[in-house]
């Protein structure tokens, strides 16, 4: 056995995934990867993110970033990112999930008001707050513990993750050349109000008076992949929120827009390396 496979408890599930209550919107995820490699994607909510064994290599915003042990990755909702073990190597990464809500509950909370929150990232070296996020996944799985220890800590972490590493001006970043920001806000609107629409280029370049080859560049430029790539895994997340929110895979597949449930499980499957099946049932104990 080598010394990364003894650091890591091989008969626990490769995956597994934990609602954190009473605070809605908060997941807490293990999972161990090895040869499995995450395409560009993104997401609605915010993810931090460490790793307790190995390493993940990742892309952000076109930089390439290391997540080893002692380091943070705090990504935000609608930034392209991937993600692969160092040189295809078993790793291991914990990943706590914020909704955009529950983060604007927790900012509330510290006196943040009328202001969209944001992370600096997407790569931060805090020891302290990298030993208390590990200490948060290791004692949400103590059965015994007390749930306030539990809701203490994250309290305790996210005013943390959010007075030192706040931005509220992170989205003003927008690539040369791309959309803008109201044009990004405008765009996410217009697919969140019927995700499972099956757009057309030309209707998308029409909200901009644009033609598609301009509004085809300009996409490409502010995220890296295409829309259609882009609405995909909108579909894909939202689709895992419905199924966390209790939904069975048929509705969630017909919700956001996949022609069936074995479309959402091919696509599900990709993201995640986990069945949308196998995810409900986690998250429903």
């Amino acid at each position: 056995m080598s010394y990364l496979s003894a650091l890591l408890n091989l008969s626990e599930p490769a995956i597994e995934h934990r609602l954190l209550t009473p605070v809605a919107g908060i997941e807490l995820v293990r999972a161990r990867y090895q040869g499995f490699a995450f395409d560009r994607h993104v997401h609605t909510d915010f993810h931090i993110g460490i790793v307790d064994a190995g390493a993940q290599r990742f892309m952000h915003r076109g930089n390439q970033y290391l997540l080893a042990p002692g380091r943070i990755s705090l990504i935000n909702p609608d930034e392209v990112h991937d993600g692969e073990g160092l040189d295809k190597g078993l790793y291991q990464v914990r990943l706590l999930r914020v909704s955009a809500t529950a983060l604007e509950q927790f900012g509330k909370q510290l006196g943040y008001r009328h202001r969209e929150l944001f992370f600096k990232g997407p790569e931060i070296f805090d020891q302290p707050l990298y030993s208390g996020l590990l200490q948060l996944h290791q004692m949400a799985n103590q059965s015994r513990l007390s749930p306030l220890a539990v809701d203490s800590l994250l309290l305790a972490l996210m005013a943390v993750l959010i007075q030192r590493y706040g931005d509220g001006e992170v989205q003003s970043m927008t690539a040369e050349g791309g959309l803008t920001i109201s044009q990004l806000t405008q765009l996410k609107d217009f697919l969140y109000a019927d995700i499972a629409e099956n757009h057309r280029l030309q209707t998308l370049a029409q909200l901009f008076q644009l033609n598609e080859y301009q509004f085809l560049r300009r996409f490409r430029r502010s995220f890296g992949m295409t829309p259609h790539a882009y609405i995909l895994a909108l579909r894909v997340d939202l689709a895992r929120q419905l199924l966390a929110a209790g939904k069975d895979v048929v509705t969630a597949a017909t919700t956001v827009g996949f022609y069936d449930q074995s479309h959402l499980h091919h696509c599900f499957k990709r993201r995640y390396n986990l069945t949308p099946a196998a995810y409900r049932r986690q998250l429903a104990g």
